[in-house]
């Protein structure tokens, strides 16, 4: 018989034995709810807004830690012989005269 799916008997995520038990903790959470002052639009949006940014930054934190910043070792192009370079003419076609 295979064993239960890790943490499956975890109280912490179980929701509840019963149906009652189920309900129960529903009620409690919208007694709960209910009891919390409304947001207004501007907090709603602040708060969005800052949730935002603490998840860029930990974004580009770890991108850093990955990936960290390199500065290239050359920065200019090397030139091509315009005589040897490939030309695309109107319909496609590539042309080296």
């Amino acid at each position: 018989m295979p064993a239960p799916m890790y943490g499956a008997d975890d109280p912490r995520r179980c929701s509840g034995r019963t149906k009652e038990e189920v309900l129960a903790k529903f009620a409690l959470y919208y007694e709960v709810k209910d009891q919390l002052p409304p947001e207004t639009r501007e907090e709603r949006l602040t708060r969005y807004a800052q949730d935002l940014y603490n998840l860029e930054m930990k974004q580009r934190i770890y991108q850093t830690s990955i990936r960290p910043f390199r500065k290239a070792t050359y920065t200019k192009f090397i030139e091509i012989d315009p005589r040897l370079r490939d030309y695309r003419s109107r319909y496609g076609a590539i042309s080296n005269d």
